[in-house]
């Protein structure tokens, strides 16, 4: 009789790492003809035509790698992601991004954030492809890759999201070098309806301090001070302050002027803000309030404080101005008397609590409100008011007051 001896057939992952032992090797034809082989008897083996298609990308057969990577997708694995992103990085390099962008939509629907990484990163490189020449077509590519990028929990997120913005402000730019000043300013509104940036405030600022009114840049400069303090704001923000302070002195208004002032003084400290200085007075605020007239859809904003003769002497002819702002302008005053002739504040005692309300309600209660009060001292001469203290007033949604 005669003996016949088969030979063993390898599996796939036998006859896979024998092809890939012969690429790592770099003895490309016998991988070639090895993964060929492995193909004809394993169509359905989305790794094979992977690897088929990477070794015909080896020897600059592109069209034939397309095939590889087309009967791979056409087996329709749905966690599979891999050659849609290796064909349509085939088709960018032939600058065929329509194509590409078909291949990347497919994928739509995996669910594995990996895939969606990917995707992100298919539309971001497509965006710096842009971004030097169709800006709004780039932006429009990073804000896809955003999409892709957040879903899959990525930190490029951020990244596309700045280039986004640098993007609009360029724009902003390019329409500001050709006289466009209200279409410089719409490019940067949008861009903060995207994204609430100190980049864009500060352009923002830059155009209205210059083409538009104090009040609108200073509103934009302390926008992006608040959100990037080390951006490039804070002398601008600070001078324009000093400015505004000394315009409004000019016009006979201390209160506005030494609001500003302190604003000022708070980013930098050099800054000269004009205070009471007595050493006999000792102020201590015992709490802000703020209530709420739901019926009439309004804030009634207070203070209750007092102050304490400090020296030995009593003291007589002294008042207190009480300023309640809102946004920053006043609108509400009064005047307290603290001690008088008929009735001095001896030394050593304090008064008792005082509390002022503002005469002037403040509209919708729902409202965020930015509410302070200002409390200015005099004393003999009720035409030189001294600011005191500067208070914000906190909203405690529940009960209505905050405590000091």
């Amino acid at each position: 009789s005669i003996l016949i001896f088969r030979e063993t057939p390898l599996n796939v992952d036998g006859m896979l790492q024998k092809a890939d032992n012969y690429a790592h090797k770099g003895q490309i034809a016998l991988a070639l003809e090895e993964y060929n082989k492995i193909v004809r008897l394993f169509p359905n083996n989305y790794d094979v035509h992977l690897r088929l298609a990477q070794i015909y990308i080896t020897v600059n057969e592109p069209d034939k790698a397309k095939i590889e990577y087309i009967r791979a997708i056409r087996l329709g694995h749905k966690l599979r992601y891999e050659a849609n992103i290796a064909l349509a990085e085939l088709y960018v390099k032939e600058n065929h991004y329509d194509i590409a962008e078909h291949l990347i939509k497919l994928l739509s629907d995996n669910p594995r954030p990996d895939a969606r990484k990917k995707i992100g990163d298919f539309y971001y490189d497509w965006a710096e492809s842009l971004k030097n020449g169709d800006r709004l077509e780039a932006i429009r590519k990073f804000k896809e890759a955003v999409k892709y990028f957040e879903v899959a929990n990525s930190r490029m997120s951020q990244n596309a999201i700045n280039q986004i913005v640098r993007l609009y402000g360029d724009i902003s730019d390019t329409l500001l070098e050709n006289n466009e000043i209200n279409n410089a300013v719409e490019i940067l509104k949008i861009s903060l309806e995207y994204k609430d940036s100190a980049l864009s405030h500060y352009k923002l600022a830059k155009i209205y301090e210059k083409h538009f009114t104090m009040d609108k840049a200073l509103t934009e400069y302390e926008a992006a001070y608040k959100l990037n303090p080390h951006l490039g704001s804070y002398n601008s923000y600070k001078q324009l302050m000093m400015k505004k302070a000394q315009i409004l002195a000019e016009h006979g208004d201390k209160v506005g002027a030494d609001f500003y002032r302190m604003k000022a003084k708070k980013i930098d400290s050099a800054v000269e803000v004009p205070t009471f200085t007595s050493k006999k007075l000792l102020f201590s605020l015992i709490a802000t309030r703020v209530n709420e007239d739901i019926d009439r859809d309004v804030l009634i904003p207070g203070i209750i404080f007092k102050l304490t003769n400090i020296s030995k002497n009593a003291l007589t002819d002294v008042k207190a101005k009480v300023v309640f702002l809102n946004g920053g302008k006043p609108f509400s005053t009064k005047i307290v008397t603290i001690a008088s002739d008929e009735s001095p504040l001896e030394g050593d005692k304090a008064t008792s609590d005082i509390s002022v309300y503002s005469d002037e309600p403040v509209k919708y209660v729902l409202d965020d409100h930015d509410l302070m009060v200002q409390v200015f001292l005099s004393q003999s001469d009720s035409s030189e008011w001294k600011l005191f203290k500067n208070i914000k007033i906190e909203r405690n949604r529940k009960s209505g007051v905050t405590a000091k």
